[in-house]
This record gives C-alpha cells, structure tokens and sequence, in this order.
C-alpha cells in the first residue's frame, strides 16, 4: 500500500481588493509566464508538532507545496517532529527523517520521496537528496487534490496540529468536497457537518442549529463576518466546526459551537480557471478564480469573481441576481506573512417560498405561486477589508494579528402571511419593509509559542480579540393589508416599504484568552484554557455590561499512532441583545459541555472518523418570539446531548465519502409549554466514484443523501414537520484542464420543508433542479 502526499497551496491566507483598476491589474498579471514566479522550494517557516512520520510528510508538502512522496510500509509505526524554523521542503523532510533509518531522494522532475538508507546512523542535515531517477512501482506521485479527509487543521491553535491530537470533535469540509459537492448556499454546504439551517423569518438570515442550540454568528478566517449568508460559495477554500463551546476559540463562544469558512487566499503557485454554468430557472452563472506570484520577490493574489442570475425562481417568484468580487494581495519571506484585501458583493433573492401550519401539519399549498407578489425581494450589499500578518520571532515564537471591517445593509420588502385561526382560511397578508444596516470592527491578535521541559512540550497561545459593532434598524412606519386564500392564491399589489422609526444598538467586547497545550512523551496530551470576556451593549431601551470567565480543559491518549482517545469540559457565554414583549432585556446565555470521543485514520492517510459523544446544558437561551415579531423569549434551561459519527476520504481507489451520523435529544420548557427540538435523527451522505485508467478516466458519478426525522414545533399553532430524505446526484468528467459536471439536485422531486420557529412561515424547499457546469483551468 502507498502513502500519497497531497499538497495544497501554502498556508491559507485570505484577503481581497475591492478596487476595480487593481483587480484588472492581477488578472493580467496572471497570464505572465512563469519566468518571474518564485522557486518551488523557497525557504519558509515550518511549525508542525511532534507526530507519526507520514503526518508530518504530509504537513511538510501541504505548507510548502514541494511534491513529495513515500511509501506507507517505510515510514509506519515511526514518530517525527517536532518541525520548527526557517527551511526549505527538502530540509525538512531531512530533519523529520533523522534517525529514522530512511532517507530523501529526488527525481528528476523535482519530485523528493523518502527511500530506504544505505546506514542506519544519523543523516546529515546539510546533504543533498541524491537522484535515484525513477520510482519503484510502487510508489505514487503527490497529487494536488485534497480530497474528502482532513488530517490536520490549525481551527483552535493557529499552529498546524494532526487531527489525532485535537481534544474537541471537529468537523471540516474540505475544498475537495466542496468542489465536488458544489452546494448552492452555506446552509447546504453546513449540512455535511450535521449543522441544521433554521428560517425564522423570511425577512432575516438563517439560524445554524448546531447540537441543538441555534446561532447567527458565522466567522470568516477567524474573525466575525455579516456577509456569511450573501458570499458565494465559490469564495470559499474550506469550512470548520467546532461542536460545542469552546474557549481556545478566537472571538465569541456559542453552547451549539463556531462555524469559520476560510476565503481563497492568494498562492504563489499558478491557477487559472473560468467557469460557466446554466441550469433550472434559466441560471446563467460565470466564475473566474485567478491565483499566481507576482515576480521575484515574496509577491502574490488572489481574485475571485462572479456574476449570476436567473429569470425565476421558486414559488413563482422574480429570479435573483448576485454580484461579487475578492481580491487579495500577499507578501511572504522566511519570517513574515501579510495578506490584504476586500470583497464586495450586491444581492437580490426571492423570497422563500412557505406555508403555514394547518391542523397541525404544513399546509399543501400551490408551490408555484406567490402567497404576495411576484416582485417579493431581499436585497442586500456589503464591503469588507480586511487584512492578516503572521511573523516569526523565532524558531518557537510566533505573533499573528488580523483585522476586518464590514459594512452590510440589507433591506426586505414583501408580502407577510399571517397564521389560521381556528385552523380557518383565508389568511390575512401584511406588506411591509425592514432595513438594516451593520458595521463590524474584529481584531484579533496571538502569541504563540513552545517551551520543552524534559519529556514535556508546552504549546502557548495568548490571545486578545476586539469586536465593536453597531446596527441601525429602519421599521416599517405603515404597512398594507390583504385577504389572501392560500390554496387558490391571486397576485397582490407590490408590497411598499414606508420608512418608521430608527433603533440603534451598540456592543463592544473585549477577549482575553489564553491556552497551554502540554505533549507528555507519545501518547498523553492534555490541554487548558481560560478566557474573558469584557461586554458593554448600548442597546436602544438598556445597557448590559460585565465581565465573564469561561475555561475549557481537554485529555487526550493516542491508543495507537492512529487513534486517539478524547475527552473535554469547556463553557460558553453569550450576550443576548433582544428584548421580551413587555421591554425587559434577556440575560447572556451561559453554557457548559461535557464531551467525549474516539477519531481514527488509516495507516494509508487517506481515511479518517470521528466519534463523539455529547452533553450540553444552557442557561437563558434566546429564541425569537413567535407571538410578537420582533421580540424575544428565552428558554431558562435546555439540555442537548446525543452521539455523532462521521467518516470521510477515500474507501477504495477513485471512491471518495462523507457521512455523517447522528442521534440526539433535546430538553427544556419554554413559557407555553413547547420546545423547538433538533431532529432526533439525521444524517448525510455524498460519495462519488472517479474511473482511474482506459478510455473512461476521469470519468465518475456521485450521489448524495440528506435525512432527518420528524420535529414537533411550536408557534401560535402546534404542528410537527413530517421528516424527509432527500437524494442529489452528478455526473462528470475530470482532466486536468476541463472539468465537466451535471448535478441533479433533490432528484426524485420530494416536497419537503425547511426548519422553523413559526407555524405561519415554513419554508418549502426547492423542487427538482438541474444545473451543468464547465470549468476550464489554463
């Protein structure tokens, strides 16, 4: 069996330039020759902690993105690391294998791979890898695809760590599932991962319910973002969840966990796509993903642009049209990282198309045809800058900063369906409008460090993050009425926004935190962290303010190289700034988990699983009041505990999974007596198969399934949402300059419904769609 290394571009650095004139700069930049790019095998800052010889092969191709292979009989059952300092590829792959009786060779197209020594005493760190000319048979060349597993990830310590010594349950979807996958929104993508999308309110974002505990709060690269729900997800490198709260984590701590997306980031390797795709409801979509050096010295960018519309939607509405562009300069030397950039991006969506609750079930109403009118819309816009900076002290120390600003304003005018009273009909319609308009600061800077004591390695991090944000909400100062009857529904009048009153609020926070990490010998790790958070929140009617501490400690036991043990104690606080219908403010939310797991990978590092059990108690839990629009209720205390398990990467040559598991059970009381539950069951599935050789390479098909059981729901009316499954599918054909794919999405036509916290909003989701893209890298 072999081992193969498949690297990726060099620690991801995101940022964008919003400026039209540097844009068309960088994209003409990108067709110079390669004349001008840098070496491949420049020196850089390598950190990798101490772990099994292939890992750290593996995180020595992944940073660097210098080819390298070996094969997996070699290097099994041998430990390495820890890595630290200024090198290049070869001389780390050199001082992982001192000692090991292995050494480094290099072919003749550069590629380095690690064959048998000829003596078993110490290599010397100043030697050249010798050429060997060719390969064994046997041996694989790296390969640039990532694919569905992850084994390493530096979501909590900033520092590249295996996922074997991480001592939370942590999901990522990777760029290669995401490219394969292709899902049409966040929530889709999310979904993978076990987090739910909630629709409270066809006038706001989605919730992420996340073990049960629902969340608004999305980061990007580490640092709170406002644009989660609008940035396409052709933006995106890969996305992070970290299941329950957690201290070690940069900015807010949520009972549920954090969900962080990192954007494409600039590279010094060369990459070039266009991509065009059609599909249901006459979409019309264009890509362009440029990436490349920019001369001699440390330069690089990162653009990313799109454009995409269509001529209707769902539900017989007005199709949607979205704008966005993201630019990133970067600038890289053996001790230094800077990336800076922005993104910009106009909106406008239909609304969702819903039903309402009738004799305790989701009404079956006409799916396309609009309850208001056609023209019903979302528009929303943004801006955001931002920029990251990572510098090296010394081989051990290591300062990071980053920082963005975010302006978003989003502004709804539509149609609003009221409930059946007395499970009657018709139903009364509101048109009304809201805007909303945000402005986020985010500031986070680290300290990280390690200090070896004998047979003990202490890995620091001390941390201090600044969030200041403001946001101004426009009311409806009027509204318009209608009688509308939802099973033979006629066209309203466009609904009309009539500016009212201006609300203001204001929070600012302060974290401080800190994470001693400690490695005893091979096999136990424990870790503990403390943070607090310093709040005041200027709201229109109250002011809170205080001061919250919240730990975390975690174990860890590797029962073999490849198998670790986990288990953690961590809490969690957050700042609630609505208001109860009688004007009162909400407490914060207090949480605290207990969790426990087991996560495996294969000796061939192409496969990994996680398991996890849970249970997390949460005090003063927010929740929209579904009786008043516009106010809150809280949930004094809610329990959430269930197991969860998880598989991905690659089951046999060509055949790539993820599969998530789950089984939960949520508890609590709200005032009138209902509880808005997690699906009891759910899980997904995406899997595909690639023809590796003939005629047919390239060739493949992937097929994926989402399920959850039924949900009992509260609102004005009980109801219970009927569970579902849901099958997409694809078609495609891969080589290294075209990529062809066909997805089916919701195959077989099913009707099911969205989650929600009302009975007079349930979304329907999207019927059958069929969408074919082609990409074409050059």
């Amino acid at each position: 069996m072999t081992s193969v290394v498949r690297p990726i571009s060099s620690t991801f650095r995101r940022s964008p330039c919003r400026l039209r004139h540097l844009a068309a700069l960088l994209t003409a930049l990108s067709v110079m020759q390669g004349a001008l790019a840098l070496p491949e095998d420049a020196p850089r800052q390598f950190r990798i902690e101490r772990a099994p010889l292939e890992h750290v092969l593996m995180e020595i191709t992944r940073l660097s993105g210098h080819p390298l292979s070996f094969a997996s009989n070699l290097v099994k059952e041998r430990v390495a690391g820890p890595i630290t300092g200024t090198m290049t590829a070869a001389q780390a792959a050199r001082a992982a294998l001192q000692d090991s009786g292995l050494a480094l060779a290099i072919l003749p197209d550069g590629t380095l791979t690690v064959v048998a020594s000829d003596t078993t005493g110490s290599m010397r760190t100043d030697a050249q890898p010798r050429n060997i000319g060719t390969l064994p048979q046997t041996e694989v060349h790296a390969n640039a695809d990532q694919g569905f597993a992850v084994f390493s990830t530096s979501a909590i310590t900033r520092v590249e760590m295996p996922m074997t010594s991480m001592p939370h349950a942590v999901n990522t979807i990777t760029n290669g599932l995401l490219t394969s996958l292709r899902p049409p929104s966040l929530a889709a993508a999310l979904a993978q991962t076990g987090v739910t999308s909630v629709l409270t309110d066809p006038t706001a974002p989605p919730l992420y319910a996340i073990r049960g505990f629902m969340t608004d709060t999305i980061s990007v690269d580490g640092l709170p973002d406002k644009l989660a729900s609008l940035r396409p997800m052709e933006a995106v490198e890969d996305i992070n969840v970290i299941k329950g709260p957690n201290a070690d984590v940069a900015g807010v701590t949520m009972a549920g966990g954090a969900i962080n997306a990192n954007l494409k980031a600039p590279t010094k390797t060369t990459q070039r796509s266009v991509t065009v795709e059609v599909g249901s409801h006459a979409e019309r979509k264009v890509v362009a993903d440029l990436a490349g050096a920019i001369g001699p010295n440390g330069l690089s960018y990162r653009v990313v642009a799109l454009n995409d519309t269509t001529a209707n939607s769902d539900g017989g509405y007005a199709g949607h049209r979205v704008s966005y562009g993201h630019a990133a300069l970067g600038w890289s030397n053996s001790a230094t990282d800077i990336t800076v950039g922005a993104e910009t991006l106009s909106s406008r969506q239909p609304i969702q198309p819903a039903t309402f609750a009738l004799n305790g079930a989701p009404a079956r109403i006409p799916a396309q045809t609009p309850l208001g009118n056609a023209d019903d819309r979302v528009q929303g816009n943004g801006t955001r800058v931002y920029y990251t900076l990572s510098h090296n002290l010394s081989d051990d120390w290591a300062v990071h900063s980053r920082a963005s600003y975010e302006s978003v304003s989003e502004e709804s005018v539509q149609w609003h369906l009221g409930p059946a009273p007395g499970n009657t009909v018709p139903n009364t319609m509101w048109g009304l409008g809201y805007r909303t308009d945000s402005h986020l600061w985010a500031l986070s800077n680290e300290f990280t460090g390690a200090l070896s004591q004998g047979p003990l390695r202490h890995t620091f991090t001390l941390g201090w993050d600044e969030l200041h944000e403001r946001q101004d909400l426009l009311t409806p100062g009027g509204y318009s009425q209608a009688t509308q009857d939802p099973f033979a529904p006629v066209p309203l009048p466009a609904a009309v926004f009539i500016p009212g009153i201006r609300l203001s609020q204001t929070v600012r926070q302060s974290i401080f935190r800190l994470r001693d990490r400690i490695a005893i010998g091979e096999r136990w790790e424990v870790s503990a962290s403390i943070r607090a958070n310093d709040y005041v929140a200027k709201l229109p009617h109250a002011q809170l303010q205080g001061l919250a501490w919240t730990p975390a400690a975690g174990v860890l036991y590797k029962l073999t190289p490849h198998t670790a043990w986990f288990a953690d104690y961590s809490r969690g606080f957050q700042i609630n700034t609505g208001y109860f219908y009688n004007g009162s403010a909400m407490q914060p939310e207090r949480s605290r988990q207990l969790e426990t797991g087991l996560r495996w990978e294969n000796t061939a590092h192409t496969l990994t699983a996680q398991a996890a059990l849970y249970r997390i108690n949460a005090n003063n839990v927010s929740l929209a009041d579904v009786s008043h629009p516009g106010y809150y209720t809280q949930i004094t205390n809610q329990t959430s505990e269930g197991m969860e398990l998880s598989v991905q990467g690659t089951l046999a040559p060509g055949w790539e999974t993820a599969l998530w598991l789950a089984l939960s059970r949520v508890s609590g009381t709200l005032p009138g007596g209902f509880l808005p539950r997690a699906p009891t069951r759910g899980g997904s599935l995406w899997t595909t198969y690639t023809v590796q050789g003939g005629a047919l390479a390239g060739v493949g098909a992937g097929i994926g399934v989402n399920a959850q059981s039924g949900i009992d729901a509260y609102g004005e009316t009980p109801f219970r949402l009927p569970g579902a499954v849901r099958v997409d599918s694809s078609l495609f054909w891969h080589q290294k300059r075209w990529r062809i794919d066909v997805f089916a999405r919701n195959l077989f036509n099913i009707r099911a419904y969205g989650n929600t916290l009302t009975s007079n909003f349930i979304p329907i989701l999207p019927g059958r769609t069929l969408a074919l893209r082609v990409t074409h890298n050059f």
